[in-house]
């Protein structure tokens, strides 16, 4: 032990990462990433350097300590452990008590309300060559806004839904769409982000994840009735993170993902809607086959330019035919080293930040009709 935290840290004889010395150091089992190894290892160094300036025994060997000091250190290494066990699993029941906390308020909040009733309703679809490519991007539920260029509130937004819907419907009618794919790419909820999430807040947050997952509810309950098949999928947005602050929050503790459990226990009698398809490759990514092209979600909070595009290829392990993305609340269809990018608006228009920063925009949402060789034409569909 003493070697390799010398030959590490002293000598620097062992070119192993840290994270590889973890099990050397700490017993099989205990694999720890390379700054908690190295942390670790400093303090190890320390008591060394303590037993070797105190003279509690002489070292009578260069290549080892006495057994007397490697016992002591060893007993150091495995109350240090201890301690560590004790903080994991002090996070783990807060993590769990956390989402527990979060899953009994929107329980409540849901059994406390009046629901539309929602009822499957079999219908035939005749066979076509194509599909609609349908967005839900940035609905910001539950933000307010009330400036020279835009209005927005709840009630405006669930305006918007059935306006969006009618639109919706009288595409596919035109194309003769036989199935529906609805696309959730983030920031359904306005959140807390800029602010401390206290109790009262995610309440506040928690009836936003009610309020946009029984609009959702609605809106997919109604297009059942016009398409074969309707499927569901999503990713989590920047603005339903739990910790304000975005360098420790952590990608997979995203309120978005509520919306899904939602959908899945409201619509579970529709026989011909499915929730969460495709391939759900992380918190941030899924894959969805579309006539034979594979399109790949994000947020777009994380893929901003050219190179990552080409980096989303890479991770999905398998030929991207185009990248379906939100987050910057305006329409936009381009190519990118031979994948197509298919950006879609927000429902929330204009607010303070975009004043703030001189970004005019206006509600919007993309629908795309698809076939067999890619998107066949595109549809921005103000919410005006």
């Amino acid at each position: 032990m003493r070697d390799i935290v010398i030959g590490k840290l002293v000598d620097r004889t062992i070119d192993d990462d840290y994270a590889e010395l973890s099990e050397r150091l700490f017993g099989e089992g205990n694999c720890f990433n390379s700054s908690e190894v190295r942390k670790r290892m400093y303090g190890m160094k320390a008591i060394i350097d303590a037993i070797e300036r105190e003279g509690e025994e002489a070292i009578r060997s260069t290549d080892k300590l006495s057994e007397y000091d490697r016992k002591k250190i060893e007993f150091q290494v495995e109350r240090q452990k201890f301690f560590d066990q004790r903080n994991a699993f002090n996070k783990l029941v807060r993590e769990r008590s956390r989402q527990e906390e979060l899953n009994e308020i929107l329980v409540a909040a849901i059994q406390s309300g009046n629901l539309l009733q929602l009822n499957y309703e079999y219908h035939e679809v005749i066979p076509s060559d194509n599909d609609l490519l349908v967005s839900l991007n940035d609905i910001h539920y539950g933000a307010t806004v009330n400036n020279y260029w835009n209005t927005y509130n709840s009630d405006i937004c669930r305006e918007m839904m059935r306006r969006y819907l009618d639109n919706v419907i009288q595409i596919a009618h035109t194309h003769g769409s036989e199935n529906c794919v609805v696309w959730a790419n983030g920031d359904e909820i306005s959140g807390n982000i800029h602010k401390s999430i206290t109790v009262t807040n995610k309440e506040n947050v928690i009836e936003q994840i009610k309020g946009v997952s029984e609009l959702i509810a609605e809106f997919i309950a109604e297009l059942s009735k016009h398409f074969a098949t309707v499927t569901f999928v999503s990713v989590a947005g920047n603005h339903s993170r739990l910790d304000p602050n975005k360098d420790n929050a952590l990608v997979s503790e995203r309120l978005d993902d509520l919306i899904e459990w939602y959908l899945a226990a409201r619509l579970q009698s529709f026989e011909n809607v499915i929730i969460g398809g495709g391939e759900k490759v992380d918190e941030t990514m899924y894959l969805i086959d579309v006539r034979g092209k594979t399109y790949c979600g994000v947020h777009g909070d994380f893929d901003g330019s050219p190179s990552k595009i080409q980096a989303l290829q890479t991770m999905a392990r398998k030929p991207l035919y185009a990248v379906l993305s939100g987050h910057l609340h305006h329409c936009k269809m381009d190519d990118v080293q031979g994948i197509r990018t298919i950006m879609a608006g927000s429902f929330l228009g204009m607010d303070d930040y975009c004043v703030q920063k001189r970004i005019y925009g206006r509600p919007e949402q993309m629908v795309c009709v698809c076939d067999e060789t890619g998107v066949r034409c595109s549809y921005n569909v103000g919410l005006n």
